[in-house]
């Protein structure tokens, strides 16, 4: 499974601080695991711009790549005013929520989600 975490983020978010600390382990983490052949990569953009640019939220589940992308929506006031592992928090927290309720949308058939969501939630609440 190739689980990619990026952002698109204003750099006083601090965003992008936390997206270099979690991303090449997350992704390290889920390379060898195998959670069926229907669904073979997420990646997750962390949006976290100026509301007034009224960026919307995409999801596409691509079928050719067998990959879904999805953004996730931060708050850009609440990053500023937030320390490195307050910022973290709250982005843990956001994708425990968020990705649970993107693949319960698309319900890939033959995708082990139970599974990958309990591998997720745990690599995300051990690290943090």
């Amino acid at each position: 499974m190739h689980l990619r975490i990026a952002s698109d983020a204003n750099a006083e978010s601090g965003v992008g601080q936390v997206v270099d600390e979690i991303s090449g382990p997350i992704r390290k983490y889920f390379v060898p695991r195998d959670y069926g052949e229907t669904l073979l990569g997420i990646a997750i953009v962390l949006m976290c711009r100026n509301p007034e640019l009224n960026f919307v939220r995409r999801l596409r589940f691509a079928r050719k790549e067998k990959t879904i992308f999805m953004d996730v929506m931060l708050d850009l006031e609440q990053m500023r005013h937030a320390n490195h592992q307050h910022r973290k928090r709250i982005i843990v927290g956001q994708l425990i929520v968020e990705v649970p309720l993107v693949l319960k949308k698309y319900s890939v058939a033959g995708f082990d989600e139970v599974r990958f969501l309990e591998d997720m939630n745990n690599w995300l609440t051990n690290m943090g």
